[in-house]
């Protein structure tokens, strides 16, 4: 299916809801051009995080994957080694993260004996993706389910990880006006789709505004996700015992909804540009906004677990020992052979990749890390420690030891 077909497609069927019951959302709106069983981004396996529009951290460095399985054998070996453990995945989009993840839990031998690799994914299209690319890879047990299997199954030991997923939830769009804060909703006519402001198109909305004392200024505008807290008080309901860890970007509520930020935090991604332009290629572009990490820790609360730390990717990475896994490249000898040089230049293009994941102004300061713990869980975990207090904390601290020297960044042969 050509993707402008795709996306004229789409754009039919929104004017048509719109035509029968008015306009409809923003939230609406984002959940079609998303999730749209046929015709959504995500549906179609566009927005899989493999580099069409963005990059995600598995995506940018094979680092991601093997410093967080550091992590989850940490968890593993605290809680007294359970077997089964799983690891359940929400959003494996490429299948990348799991490919390094799994690589190295074989390292572990006891590890890789009790894991239970779970991938919940919605996209038929990248699931098959994502089996194809681990195919052979894993000795450990992987298998994919949906949230409807893991709801009908018994609670379980184990942690639960979703990354740059709950940035993707759809959002209501609410400005403040005189009469009050009014919402975003999308109409179509003879122009096309365009925005108009009605009425809070349900009582959730006005809850959450007024039990977290948002007041709007006038023309100030904001985001709220409001299936992400709602997915966390779910997804902590899954856990006998274990952990969520949520790496996204986003703020606590008072930074996310202050006066002085006029315009919420949606963006869209097309080509690896950003833009404003929301209701453009309806299916083509990613929409995302920043998490609220204070609502996501109150209905985890709600729910009956804790927030054990929120920090950056970049002291979290660097709490695992990311900086051991840093090249020093030895510049050839001037008329060596090319050998040597190219060796040199995947050195620097290895470490590049690394740093993009835990330097300032990269990725490492935009993600932050929330880890959740359900049940008596220890807190004092690698990731959530000071990396500059903390020296003992080294790949000698756990049996999955990185290989030195040895080139991680993404490569295109990763690919099957």
């Amino acid at each position: 299916m050509p993707c402008e077909d795709a996306s004229d497609r789409l754009r039919s069927e929104i004017a048509a809801e719109i035509g029968a019951r008015g306009p409809i959302p923003f939230a609406r709106f984002m959940e079609m051009c998303l999730y749209h069983p046929v015709l959504g981004y995500y549906t179609r396996g566009i927005g899989g995080g493999g580099g069409r529009d963005y990059l995600t951290s598995s995506g940018t460095h094979s680092a991601f994957g093997l410093l967080l399985a550091r992590q989850v054998d940490e968890m593993w070996r605290r809680a007294g080694r359970p077997d089964p453990y799983h690891f359940v995945e929400f959003g494996p989009g490429e299948g990348y993260f799991a490919l390094d993840f799994l690589r190295e839990a074989a390292r572990s031998e006891g590890f890789a004996k009790a894991l239970r690799y779970v991938m919940v994914e919605p996209s038929p299209v990248l699931a098959e993706r994502q089996r194809s690319r681990l195919a052979g890879r894993s000795a450990s047990a992987v298998q994919w389910l949906s949230e409807q299997d893991l709801d009908r199954r018994a609670k379980f030991a184990g942690c639960l990880f979703a990354n740059e997923v709950l940035d993707a939830f759809p959002v209501h769009r609410v400005m403040g006006t005189p009469q009050g804060p009014r919402e975003i909703h999308v109409d179509a006519g003879a122009g096309g789709l365009h925005e108009i402001l009605a009425p809070l198109s349900s009582d959730s909305v006005g809850c959450f505004l007024h039990d977290n004392g948002i007041v709007l200024e006038d023309g100030q505008e904001i985001d709220l996700n409001l299936a992400a807290p709602c997915w966390v008080s779910w997804a902590a309901g899954l856990l006998q015992r274990g952990y969520l860890m949520i790496v996204d970007y986003g703020y606590e509520a008072p930074e996310l909804y202050a006066p002085q930020r006029r315009r919420g935090t949606l963006l869209a991604y097309h080509r690896h540009r950003i833009g404003e332009d929301f209701l453009e290629r309806p299916g083509e572009q990613d929409l995302t906004a920043h998490l609220d990490f204070t609502a996501i820790r109150r209905a985890a609360e709600s729910a009956g677990a804790r927030q054990l730390g929120l920090t950056t990717q970049a002291r979290f990475l660097l709490g695992l020992g990311a900086l051991e896994l840093i090249q020093v490249p030895e510049a050839p000898l001037a008329g060596g052979d090319d050998q040597p040089a190219g060796r040199f230049l995947e050195a620097l293009k290895d470490r590049e990749a690394l740093k993009e994941l835990i330097l300032p102004g990269r990725m490492g300061d935009r993600f932050r890390v929330q880890v959740l713990g359900v049940g008596d869980v220890p807190r004092d975990l690698a990731g959530l420690s000071r990396p500059w207090d903390r020296p003992e904390v080294t790949a000698a601290a756990s049996p999955l030891s990185p290989p030195r020297g040895a080139a991680l960044a993404r490569e295109s042969e990763d690919q099957p």
